[in-house]
């Protein structure tokens, strides 16, 4: 009878106690469910995360590209700013190399100019000899410039480009 006793004693402890345990699991399994809505909500916006980051890096990588390619190009304008510095470097020696021939190539031009009145003072004097290649016009105005220049006779101009010439070379 024992055996019979214990239980039925012990039915009502249990009638009355799964209430309670199964309300704590009750809450426990809620609160467990909350926490993986939490959860899975926060795995949602790591997706989203993870997504922004793809097209972050996909950009980032383009940018790479692109940044490697102007490295490049500025290489090459680094390489032509070098080239132009080399040919300015020259060009301002050949400036100096011109500015000094300027003195001596005047000093032609003066001699060739007294050489060519010579000429036609030649051909004036000598007409069917005819040496220079000037016309008429070419001639009065060769003239004209000689008289208001008010030169010299042609000997002494030439002696004088001579002086020039020798005095600049020394």
């Amino acid at each position: 009878m024992n055996r019979f006793v214990t239980p039925l004693l012990i039915l009502p402890i249990l009638v009355l106690a799964p209430g309670c345990i199964v309300q704590d699991i009750n809450d426990g399994i809620g609160l467990a469910n909350d926490n993986l809505t939490s959860i899975n909500d926060s795995f949602a916006k790591v997706e989203k995360a993870n997504a922004l980051l793809t097209k972050v890096d996909a950009q980032l990588t383009t940018v790479e590209g692109q940044l490697v390619e102007l490295n490049t190009k500025l290489e090459v304008l680094e390489s032509v700013n070098a080239q132009l510095a080399t040919i300015d470097g020259k060009l301002t020696k050949l400036d100096g190399s011109v500015t000094a021939l300027q003195g001596p190539l005047t000093q032609i031009e003066k001699h060739l100019a007294s050489l060519r009145t010579t000429i036609n003072n030649i051909d004036s004097t000598i007409p069917f000899l005819k040496i220079s290649g000037d016309d008429k016009e070419e001639k009065a105005n060769l003239e004209a410039e000689r008289d208001a220049e008010n030169q010299p006779d042609t000997d002494s101009a030439n002696q004088e480009a001579g002086e020039d010439a020798g005095s600049s070379g020394g």
